[in-house]
This record gives C-alpha cells, sequence and structure tokens, in this order.
C-alpha cells in the first residue's frame, strides 16, 4: 500500500493531529503503540517534546544519528530520518538542534545501515 493510500485510510491527519496531541510526524503511523508515561529519571525540558514511549523500546527520543544529517538536510526531509533511541543513550551521547531549526535534533552517534540501527547495549532502554 503506498503513503497516499494509507493515510487516507487513517482516522486522523498528522496536520490535524499535531494541534491537538503531543505528535511528530516521525511517529505519525506509531501512534497506536505510543504509551502516555512519564519519564521516570532526568531529562532536560527541551528533549520532552522529542520524548516517546513505546510499548517495545521503552522511553525513547526521536532524532536525527549525525551520519545521516547531510542526507537529510539534502532531501529536506529531516522527518523521514528520525529514528528511536533510547532517552539515556541520547544523554549519554549528546545531541544537538539542527542548525536553524529548533524541531529537530542531532544525536552524536552513528547509524549503521550494514545492521540498520545504531548499537545501543540493552541497558539504555527504560521502561
Amino acid at each position: 500500500m503506498d503513503q497516499e493510500t494509507r493515510m487516507d485510510k487513517l482516522p486522523y491527519d498528522y496536520e490535524t493531529l499535531k494541534d491537538t496531541i503531543k505528535i511528530r510526524r516521525s511517529v505519525y503511523d506509531l501512534q497506536g503503540v505510543t504509551l502516555d508515561v512519564p519519564y521516570p529519571g532526568e531529562m532536560p525540558e527541551e528533549l520532552e517534546k522529542f520524548r516517546f514511549c513505546f510499548a517495545r523500546e521503552g522511553h525513547v527520543i526521536m532524532i536525527i544519528p549525525q551520519n545521516y544529517l547531510e542526507e537529510a538536510i539534502r532531501e529536506n526531509d529531516l522527518d523521514a530520518y528520525e529514528i528511536a533511541i533510547p532517552v539515556k543513550f541520547v544523554l549519554e551521547k549528546g545531541y544537538k538542534f539542527v542548525d536553524g531549526d529548533d524541531d529537530h535534533l542531532v544525536g552524536f552517534f552513528d547509524y549503521d545501515p550494514e545492521t540498520q540501527m545504531v548499537d545501543v547495549p540493552f541497558d539504555y532502554y527504560e521502561y
């Protein structure tokens, strides 16, 4: 099913939801598995709009890995390059706002295209 057809079948569109609930374009399709659970630790307030709690991944930050930032900018689609990374891992490795854009973060870690993941040890996951 292509993106346009799938979007037509969803009961709410992103533009409607973004003004009424905490949602990011990168997690729009995952809204059914997003839990409304407060983060159990300390975290800078600026990260709250990027934090979600997913049933399978726990507390995560939607963030762009540093080795994909240039491609995301070139493609003019930063949302498509956001991935869910555990909060604790992001806090340890570091992050910054994308230059000139306070609605997207870049993390100081790399995404491995071969394994299709960021190597995050299990103890960084919080539920």
